[in-house]
């Protein structure tokens, strides 16, 4: 699986939340200022040449859908992110969230009780 760019990732964010998707339909979801609608065709274009959407024709135009799932690209997203900055390791990162105020002390329990319970 490929790797998204932010402007790629920010439109496959709002075609997961959805089930098919025309253009026009992207482009009011996207926020302000909003891209032209060639360059968002232009971006679903590269999206389904690296396989993460499915085009099909409906009347004159096109519909779009994922072929590539939200959880499956967070997951190797989520991998690369522990392997090339946290040497592999979540307890690293949960160690940088605190350090960074990203993670209060209830929210670290809150965690801590959710690994007991999924144990």
């Amino acid at each position: 699986m490929k790797d998204l760019t932010k402007a790629e990732e920010q439109i496959m964010q709002i075609v997961w939340e959805h089930d098919k998707m025309f253009i026009k339909d992207i482009v009011d979801q996207m926020p302000e200022p909003k891209p032209a609608y060639n360059t968002v065709g232009t971006f679903l274009k590269i999206l389904e040449n690296k396989g993460f959407v499915n085009r099909e024709k409906v009347g004159n135009t096109f519909s779009y859908s994922a072929t590539v799932k939200k959880k499956a690209y967070t997951k190797k997203s989520m991998n690369g992110l522990l392997s090339n900055y946290f040497e592999g390791s979540a307890e690293k990162l949960f160690s940088f969230m605190m350090q960074e105020k990203k993670l209060s002390p209830e929210q670290v329990e809150d965690l801590m009780k959710k690994l007991k319970d999924h144990e």
